[in-house]
């Protein structure tokens, strides 16, 4: 039998070899384009880079900061300037005030200029009989007092006509009320044409001890005559200006309770009030009656209660059947 011949057997080609070899080097080729790229990124993952990186966010942060520092600081100053402006706008205001307040007092001094000099007042005779008690008090109806010369102030305005019993009625019963120990005036006021008018009893603007023969009398009898003469407005100002400077510690005000401004210096009811207060000053007590049908008029009641509640004085309100002119 024939031997076969030995073989050498060839596992890769020279095709294969020079596959494997274009192969390595087209990685090898790779390989070196790309080693730049990774040397960049190892380098930015040093501590070194990190540390630049924070230091920029640090500026960026920094930057950010002086901008809303600059922004902060414009609002504030733009809040100073509306503070400021607000600030000159109340100094003009309380400017304005001020001279306003001084015109005001320039017009009532003007006012107290042109108030005419009260009457000289006689002096009051004394007593012929009873001396006068300590201390008595007075009582009407519910008003009261502890003061001994009283004056009645009795408004005739033309809007208490048609009220002339109810009128004459309320002063008979305040002179009824009177004691030995009391003295009286009586003054009617008004305003007419020619300007305030004011009408006292006793002649001579003084006043008249009530337990004098024919006292009484007298003083209803000048009231009778009073309430015939109504008419025209009525300044309660003036008769206060008057009233105010002249005897009696206690004044008994009758009236609608209806004051015209046009004949109190243009003041309103409100401001009429203060300034009869303010006149006064406390020295004496102003007592109210109000007459008519004061229920038909907004403010009557107010305007009396008021006047007397500022002056130490009590209000009552007597209403009338009677039917008023300027109902």
């Amino acid at each position: 039998m024939k031997r076969r011949a030995d073989r050498e057997v060839n596992v890769f080609s020279l095709s294969a070899v020079d596959l494997f070899a274009a192969a390595m080097g087209a990685f090898a080729l790779l390989a070196i384009i790309l080693l730049p790229y990774y040397q960049k990124e190892i380098r930015e993952r040093t501590p070194e880079n990190a540390i630049s990186d924070l230091l920029r966010a640090a500026e960026d942060s920094s930057v950010e900061t002086v901008e809303k520092r600059k922004a902060l600081e414009a609002k504030r100053a733009a809040s100073t300037q509306a503070v400021s402006d607000i600030r000159s706008d109340a100094d003009k205001l309380l400017a304005d005030l001020r001279a306003a307040e001084a015109a005001l007092l320039e017009k009532q001094a003007e006012t107290l200029r042109a108030t005419p000099e009260p009457e000289p007042i006689e002096d009051k005779p004394a007593p012929q009989d009873n001396p006068k008690p300590a201390l008595v008090s007075f009582r009407f109806l519910g008003l009261k007092t502890t003061k001994d010369d009283v004056a009645i102030a009795l408004d005739m305005n033309r809007c208490m006509g048609g009220h002339e019993r109810s009128v004459a009625r309320a002063v008979d019963r305040i002179i009824d009320s009177l004691q030995d120990n009391h003295a009286l005036q009586i003054v009617g006021f008004q305003q007419t044409d020619s300007g305030p008018r004011t009408q006292s009893w006793p002649p001579g603007g003084g006043l008249r001890n009530i337990n004098l023969a024919g006292t009484q009398a007298e003083a209803k009898q000048f009231t009778d005559r009073l309430t015939g003469q109504f008419g025209g407005s009525a300044s309660m100002l003036d008769a206060f200006g008057k009233l105010l400077s002249g005897p009696g510690d206690a004044i008994f005000l009758v009236s609608d309770g209806l004051p015209n401004p046009a004949a109190n210096n243009g003041l309103s009811p409100n401001r009429l009030i203060s300034e009869l207060t303010r006149l006064n000053g406390g020295r004496k007590e102003i007592h109210t009656v109000v007459v008519g049908n004061f229920f038909d008029y907004d403010g009557t009641v107010e305007f009396m209660e008021t006047l007397a509640a500022r002056n130490g004085g009590q209000f009552m309100a007597l209403a009338s059947s009677d039917k008023g002119v300027c109902d």
